[in-house]
């Protein structure tokens, strides 16, 4: 049985409101998904796991619908979900209603159920959140209901408020795979057993690093689970060392070699370290329109000539620093911005 787990999804999420391009990743999204059931047909995968916030919130009859039309492309594989704490099922949502034209399965209870699929011997189980917060430890206790066949737990949560989950006790409950869904990080907790596939693609600023799903064989023969990168941007954190000999141009150019380097397509969060030559007047407006910079922590210190600071200060406690530091760039520049507010006419 070969299987695809991917997790909060959030259909329907704009990232980055108030940046110019919020909306495009609001449709990326979706385009991520849809190249998911590509990839599963290309493969010819027999489920599709998706363990909660496949809707960034309760979805209405559209986005069902919208969601509904894109499974309906998978031409082999079965899909399975719960709903999550974004999606959660209210008395009157749609969800429970709906009959979908896909080959597409809603674990809805407020209790661990299961449906057997006869033809793949396989058992997949879960329940689906009813409102956004549940502190009850809803696994305690919960095992495979037979000894044949292949069982799959979807589950969603994993801290305080969303359902905690003791991942050593669920560990030995018996499930051949424990797909996981809430953190939006991947993270394989039991190589090849249980594991968290993360958002499918990141959803702001603080999810950095690979987002993307998890690819799963288990056979009699065999049991293997694989993280499968598949994101296409990613937020990255990138320190960018300046100089006091630099011009303002060159400084310009270091901040978008080190963009190219790293993917014009990607998401910035720059952080320049180290010091600027007195009178150049920093403006990243170009460079912010250009290219997708979320935002820019500058922490440089303004030193002038540095050679010329320290032959000034060589005797006090400015030049003393300046010698103790100077194969450390951040730590300097933190420390001269301390002493030299102090100073008059950069001695002290």
């Amino acid at each position: 049985m070969r299987f695809f787990h991917a997790s909060d999804i959030h259909l329907g999420a704009a990232p980055d409101r108030k940046k110019p391009w919020s909306l495009i990743r609001k449709q990326e999204i979706y385009e991520s998904f849809s190249r998911l059931i590509d990839e599963a047909n290309r493969q010819q995968i027999d489920f599709l796991f998706l363990s909660g916030d496949v809707f960034h919130k309760p979805p209405g009859i559209n986005d069902i619908r919208e969601f509904d039309y894109i499974l309906q492309k998978l031409v082999a594989t079965k899909t399975v979900f719960i709903a999550g704490n974004h999606d959660y099922l209210s008395e009157n949502s749609p969800l429970k209603s709906y009959d979908f034209l896909s080959d597409t399965y809603l674990l809805d209870g407020k209790e661990v159920e299961y449906i057997f699929f006869e033809e793949e011997e396989t058992y997949v189980y879960g329940f689906s959140y009813w409102q956004q917060e549940i502190t009850d430890s809803c696994y305690e206790g919960i095992a495979p209901v037979s000894s044949d066949g292949y069982h799959i737990l979807l589950a969603h949560g994993g801290d305080a408020k969303h359902v905690p989950i003791d991942y050593e006790e669920l560990k030995w409950s018996g499930f051949d795979y424990i797909a996981l869904g809430h953190i939006h990080k991947p993270d394989i907790l039991v190589e090849d057993l249980m594991a968290y596939p993360g958002s499918l693609e990141p959803l702001d600023q603080t999810e950095t690093g690979p987002h993307g799903y998890i690819e799963g064989e288990i056979s009699e023969e065999k049991q293997r689970i694989t993280f499968v990168p598949f994101a296409k941007r990613s937020y990255l954190e990138c320190e960018i060392p300046i100089h006091d000999e630099m011009v303002e141009m060159q400084i310009y150019d270091r901040i978008r070699n080190e963009i190219l380097l790293r993917g014009a397509e990607n998401y910035f969060y720059l952080t320049l370290s180290g010091n600027l030559h007195y009178g150049i007047n920093l403006d990243f407006s170009e460079l912010e329109e250009k290219y997708q910079i979320i935002d820019i922590d500058n922490q440089l210190t303004e030193f002038g000539d540095y050679d010329e600071l320290l032959s000034a200060n060589r005797d006090n406690i400015v030049g003393k620093v300046m010698l103790k530091l100077e194969d450390e760039p951040k730590a300097l520049s933190y420390a001269m911005k301390a002493l030299l507010s102090t100073a008059k006419g950069g001695q002290l």
